[in-house]
C-alpha cells in the first residue's frame, strides 16, 4: 500500500511539473514574421521605409507578455500590446542623416525585459533634414552677378555671405529647397580680382563652401590733369577689368565711351554742356559698374572741364540699340536709343523714310525715338536712318535692321470666370490684351475706351453669331481694336478666347466693383488660333528671334484653345500659339476659320512663358481663379484688307 501511495505521489509531482512547463511554454511571447510580416516591412533598397516616430506592428502569440523592445540597442516605446498584436515606436537614432537606410538589430524581450525572444534585421531611415550644399555657379563675376547655389533643404537658409558680407534670405532673387539665386553684394576690395569665401547660414549653423568666388571690379591707374579738358576732348584712362564699366560720369553728366577694352577706356567730354561761370568747373570723374550699374569708383575727385562753348557740331553716329532691356531687335512702336557725339541738336529722326519723333529730349551723347508703326513688310529688312538736327540739317546714320511687326515681352493676364462668387482684383486689372498696342488693359478700360463698341450695344450689330459677320460695314468691323482674353468655365476649363466665339465669354470679366459683368454678347474681332508644333517658327518665337511674322502660315482652326497637361490638342507652359484675325470679306461671306492665306487680315504669335492660374498636373484652372498667364506677343500690321 505504501508502495502504491509513493507511486501516486510521484505521478502527481510529475503531472504538476508538466503542467508548470506547459503553462510556461504557453505564456512565452512569439513573433511571426513568416506568414505575418512586420508593418511597415522595411527593406535595404528603401522601397519601404521607417523613421524615428514610425509605429511598427508585429503579429504573433502571447505578445501581451512582451516586456521590452529595443532598436539598435535603444528602447522603443511600446504603444500597444495584445495577445496577438504588438505595436512599438521607432526611437530617435544617433546616426548621420543619409538617403540610404541603416540596417539595425530589432530585439523583442520576454516579460522580464532581459530574455530575448526575437531578433530581426530591420532597416530604418534617418532622413536628410539639414540644409546641405552641393555647389554654386558661376565661380566668378562682379557685384550683382546672380549666383545659383544648389543643394538640399535650402529653403532653411537665412543668409549667404561673400567675403563676410551677408545677403539676407529676403533679398534672394529666388529661394527654393533645391536652389537659391543670390546677387553678389558689394564687398570692399582693393584689387581687380579677389577670391572671396562663400558661406551659407541656417538655423543649424554656418556651412562654408570649399570653392571661392572671384570678385572682379574695375581698377583705374592713377590719373592727373595737366590742364582742364575742353568740350569735345577725348580722355584716355587705363587700368584693369575696364570692360566691366557701364558708364563714365563727370558729376551727373554721362560721358560718351568712344572705345573700351579690358585695360583702356577712351571717353569724350560732351560738347553741349551748359557754360558755367566761371567757365572752368571741377567735378568728380567716376565709373559705374555692377549688375545693375549702381557701383561707383572714383577716377579723379576733381576733374576740371572748361565749359566755354565751341559752337554746334554735326551729330556723329556711334550705335543704335533697343531702349528696353531684354530686346535684341528694333520692332514697331518700341523705343530705340541712338548713341554718338553732338546729339543734343537732333530734332527728330527718319527711318525707312518715315518720320520718328524723339521719345525724350536728346543729350549730347544719345537720342531716343519711337519706331513708326507704318513701316511696311512682314520680314526683317535694312532701312535708312537719318538724324534731323539744328534747324533741318540731315545727318546720314547709315542703315539699321528693322522688324516691321510688333513684339512685346512679359504680358500678364488673369482669367475671367462667371461661375465664381469671388473674383480676384488682379483679373479685373489685367483682363484683355490689345493686340495692336501690345499692352494689357483692365475690364474697365475695355468698357470705357470703348474697345469694342458693337459688343457693348446690347445686340452686336456686326457679329450676330459665332465667328461670322452678319451686319455692319467693313469700317464697323475694323474699327474695333483686336483683343484677346482668357476665361475659366464652371468645370475649370482654362482657355484663350476668340472674342467672337461665344456670346457668354465677355461676361466672364467684370468691372472694378468685381460684381458687374461685361456684356453677354459676341465680341467683334474674329480670331482663330493654332497650337504650333515643333519647328522653326515655334523655336524662333520662343527665343524672341522671329524674323518673318508671315513666313508660310499654317491656317488656324481653333476658336478657343484650352490649357492641358500635355502639348498637342491643348497648350501648356512653353507652347506657341498662332493667332489669325480674319478679314471682313471672309467673315461676312464664308465665316468661320480661314481657308486661305488671303483670309488673314493680321497674324501674330503668343509664347506662353508662364502659367500660375492653372494646375499643370490636371490641366485645369485653379479653383480660386488666382494667378496669371504670362506671354510674349508678336503681332503684324495689316496683311490683307
Amino acid at each position: 500500500m505504501k508502495k502504491i501511495f509513493g507511486i501516486l505521489m510521484m505521478a502527481a509531482v510529475l503531472f504538476a511539473s508538466c503542467q508548470k512547463e506547459k503553462q510556461t511554454l504557453v505564456n512565452t511571447p512569439a513573433i511571426n514574421v513568416t506568414t505575418e510580416k512586420l508593418d511597415p516591412n522595411t527593406d535595404e533598397s528603401g522601397t519601404v521605409r521607417a523613421y524615428a516616430g514610425t509605429q511598427v506592428t508585429a503579429k504573433g502569440l502571447n505578445l501581451d507578455k512582451v516586456g521590452a523592445v529595443k532598436i539598435d540597442g535603444k528602447d522603443a516605446t511600446i504603444v500597444e500590446k495584445t495577445m496577438k498584436t504588438l505595436v512599438f515606436e521607432i526611437p530617435a537614432m544617433d546616426k548621420a542623416q543619409q538617403d540610404e537606410p541603416y540596417m539595425v538589430l530589432l530585439e523583442v524581450f520576454d516579460a522580464d525585459a532581459q530574455t530575448v525572444i526575437f531578433k530581426y534585421d530591420y532597416f530604418i531611415t534617418v532622413p536628410v533634414t539639414d540644409a546641405q550644399l552641393t555647389g554654386f555657379t558661376p565661380k566668378s563675376g562682379t557685384v550683382g552677378t546672380p549666383v545659383t547655389i544648389t543643394g538640399r533643404n535650402l529653403d532653411q537658409l537665412t543668409s549667404v555671405s561673400f567675403g563676410g558680407v551677408s545677403v539676407a534670405a529676403s533679398a534672394f532673387t529666388s529661394h527654393t529647397g533645391a536652389e537659391v539665386v543670390v546677387a553678389v553684394p558689394a564687398v570692399k576690395v582693393q584689387t581687380a580680382d579677389t577670391d572671396l569665401d562663400v558661406a551659407a547660414v541656417w538655423s543649424g549653423g554656418t556651412i562654408p563652401f570649399a570653392d571661392k568666388f572671384t570678385l572682379s571690379i574695375p581698377v583705374f591707374n592713377s590719373y592727373s590733369q595737366a590742364s582742364a579738358a575742353r568740350l569735345g576732348d577725348e580722355v584716355s584712362l587705363t587700368g584693369q577689368n575696364l570692360t566691366l564699366v557701364s558708364a563714365v560720369k563727370w558729376g551727373d553728366e554721362e560721358l560718351l565711351i568712344a572705345d573700351i577694352s579690358d585695360t583702356a577706356i577712351t571717353v569724350k567730354v560732351p560738347s553741349g554742356l551748359t557754360q558755367q561761370n566761371p567757365a572752368v568747373v571741377g567735378k568728380a570723374l567716376t565709373a559705374l559698374y555692377g549688375i545693375p550699374a549702381e557701383q561707383s569708383v572714383t577716377i579723379l575727385a576733381d576733374f576740371k572741364v572748361d565749359t566755354t562753348p565751341i559752337g554746334p557740331a554735326a551729330p556723329v553716329f556711334a550705335s543704335v540699340a533697343p531702349a528696353d532691356e531684354g530686346y535684341s531687335g528694333i520692332f514697331l512702336g518700341r523705343t530705340v536709343t541712338v548713341k554718338g557725339e553732338n546729339m543734343a541738336s537732333i530734332e527728330k529722326f527718319e527711318i525707312d523714310g518715315k518720320e520718328a519723333a524723339l521719345a525724350a529730349p536728346a543729350t549730347d551723347i544719345q537720342a531716343q525715338f519711337v519706331v513708326p508703326t507704318d513701316i511696311s513688310g512682314t520680314a526683317a529688312k535694312e532701312v535708312t536712318l537719318v538724324a534731323i538736327w539744328n534747324g533741318g540739317n540731315r545727318a546720314d546714320f547709315g542703315t539699321v535692321t528693322v522688324y516691321p511687326f510688333y513684339y512685346t515681352k512679359g504680358l500678364k493676364i488673369g482669367t475671367g470666370s462667371n461661375s465664381k462668387a469671388t473674383y480676384p482684383a488682379f483679373n479685373n486689372q489685367n483682363a484683355f490684351i490689345l493686340l495692336d498696342e501690345g499692352r494689357v488693359i483692365s475690364a474697365d478700360e475695355w468698357n470705357d475706351i470703348p474697345v469694342d463698341a458693337p459688343a457693348k450695344s446690347g445686340t452686336n450689330t456686326v457679329v450676330g453669331q459665332s465667328s461670322k459677320v452678319t451686319g455692319g460695314s467693313k469700317a464697323d468691323y475694323y474699327s474695333v481694336k483686336p483683343y484677346m482674353f482668357a476665361s475659366a468655365s464652371s468645370a475649370h476649363k482654362l482657355a484663350f478666347n476668340n472674342p467672337a466665339n461665344s456670346n457668354s465669354q465677355l461676361k466672364t470679366h467684370r468691372l472694378s466693383d468685381l460684381s458687374t459683368s461685361l456684356p453677354s454678347t459676341f465680341g467683334t474681332p474674329i480670331i482663330f488660333m493654332k497650337i504650333m508644333g515643333e519647328g522653326d517658327i515655334k523655336t524662333n518665337v520662343a527665343a524672341g528671334t522671329l524674323t518673318d511674322i508671315l513666313g508660310e502660315p499654317e491656317l488656324a482652326g481653333t476658336s478657343a484653345p484650352a490649357f492641358g497637361t500635355s502639348e498637342g490638342s491643348t497648350w501648356v507652359k512653353g507652347s506657341v500659339i498662332c493667332m489669325q484675325y480674319v478679314t471682313y470679306d471672309h467673315a461676312s461671306t464664308t465665316g468661320g476659320k480661314p481657308v486661305d492665306s488671303g483670309d488673314i487680315h493680321k497674324i501674330g504669335f503668343m509664347y506662353v512663358r508662364e502659367v500660375t492660374c492653372g494646375d499643370p498636373a490636371t490641366g485645369l484652372a485653379l479653383e480660386s481663379r488666382e494667378g496669371y498667364i504670362e506671354i510674349d506677343l508678336y503681332w503684324s500690321n495689316v496683311i490683307n484688307e
